[in-house]
């Protein structure tokens, strides 16, 4: 795709605040959330991670099935590369081909503290599901756990909260201890970008024109 050619249909400020935003994305640490049986939780996070400027998504469904609630999301899905499984192990094999390994939340003290924990290596952060939490496979995948130290009488954050809190973290810790080894390089980047404008409404028109008149 021409970048360059379909960025003229916006307005210099759109097409300059996705520049902006895409030299900000990371694809370094990624997402996993595991059948989720509330569909907003996941919306809930999207709208974290999306924020802190994460690009990758992986939604295991061989139980329950995942739909975006706009309404939840207030758009932030979109600017997202969500990716679906039907098997955890598929997703797996994915991201370790990829040189992540997978940590996996779990609500106990005695784990390593998510404020002590070194976010240097490329790392999948596993979510479990809302009622039973993580699943015993995804135990057995694990590299690794992590805890979100608790100062109240509450057992656990919500998983959305959980999430942003997480998602915080690393950014922060990405910021201060890294310049460059968590950016996108430019194929990244150009790959989003032309993602991004295949969403916008008038570039979707003349990509439709150009098909017809092929």
């Amino acid at each position: 795709m021409d970048i360059e050619k379909y960025a003229k249909f916006l307005t210099d400020n759109r097409f300059s605040n996705f520049i902006k935003k895409v030299k900000n994305r990371t694809r370094y640490h990624t997402f996993i959330f595991e059948n989720f049986y509330d569909s907003h939780n996941i919306c809930a996070g999207l709208r974290s991670i999306e924020g802190f400027g994460f690009q990758d998504v992986h939604i295991i469904e061989n139980k329950n099935e995942f739909d975006i609630s706009k309404g939840v999301t207030q758009g932030s899905h979109k600017w997202l590369s969500i990716y679906k499984y039907k098997d955890l192990k598929k997703c797996q094999r994915k991201l370790k081909k990829n040189g992540y390994k997978i940590l996996v939340a779990d609500p106990k003290p005695e784990l390593p503290s998510i404020n002590q924990m070194d976010f240097s290596t490329k790392s999948a952060f596993l979510f479990g599901q809302e009622g039973y939490g993580i699943s015993e496979e995804a135990k057995s995948i694990a590299d690794g756990f992590f805890y979100i130290p608790i100062r109240g009488f509450v057992e656990s954050f919500n998983v959305s909260v959980s999430v942003a809190i997480t998602a915080y973290r690393i950014r922060y810790y990405l910021e201060n201890n890294f310049k460059n080894k968590w950016k996108l390089n430019s194929d990244e980047k150009n790959k989003i970008l032309e993602s991004w404008l295949k969403k916008e409404k008038i570039v979707k028109k003349i990509l439709e024109k150009e098909k017809k008149e092929r």
